[in-house]
């Protein structure tokens, strides 16, 4: 088994996609470790803490708003599912980057549907639930990724034929 080698400014970019995939995957875990451990009325209360000074000096900022608004939500019933949102989608990227990196060919398909499936949901929400610069952000780079994903198994499926000859 051979690891993932970049060998041109494409591949290093692509690299460096996947990791990043994989880092978000990792804090994204972690933030549902914390949603499991720490309750709703405790992040609230320590959002509220945190973005006071903020809010004192501009009400209208939108980003302590958006962390106030989305920690009074988890109280409400969203925990759960933000919980199993999280970990599900952590386990995912994990398993496609970890397979990607390991240069499986399984993970290419993996990750091309996967991320994929999880994208239309982003769409999905951009179109009919609230559509944030955020959200449609991370969708092109999603899907710039998918791309990069689909280029490269291209490659690595061409490549392996060739391989397997000289082994």
């Amino acid at each position: 088994m051979s690891w993932f080698h970049p060998t041109s400014v494409l591949d290093k970019v692509f690299e460096g996609g996947i990791i990043i995939k994989g880092v978000t995957g990792a804090l994204e875990f972690l933030g549902g470790v914390l949603l499991f451990f720490v309750s709703p009325a405790q992040m609230h209360q320590f959002i509220a803490l945190v973005t006071q000074r903020e809010l004192l000096e501009d009400p209208n900022d939108k980003v302590a708003n958006l962390l106030l608004n989305a920690t009074s939500h988890l109280a409400s019933g969203g925990r759960a599912f933000a919980i199993a949102y999280l970990w599900i989608h952590a386990v995912i990227k994990l398993v496609a980057v970890v397979g990607i990196l390991r240069n499986q060919l399984w993970a290419y398909p993996f990750s091309l549907i996967t991320l994929g499936v999880l994208m239309l949901y982003q769409t999905y929400s951009i179109f009919f639930v609230r559509a944030s610069i955020g959200m449609i952000v991370l969708t092109v780079f999603d899907a710039f990724i998918l791309w990069l994903i689909w280029r490269e198994y291209g490659k690595v499926r061409g490549e392996l034929p060739a391989q397997s000859a000289q082994a």
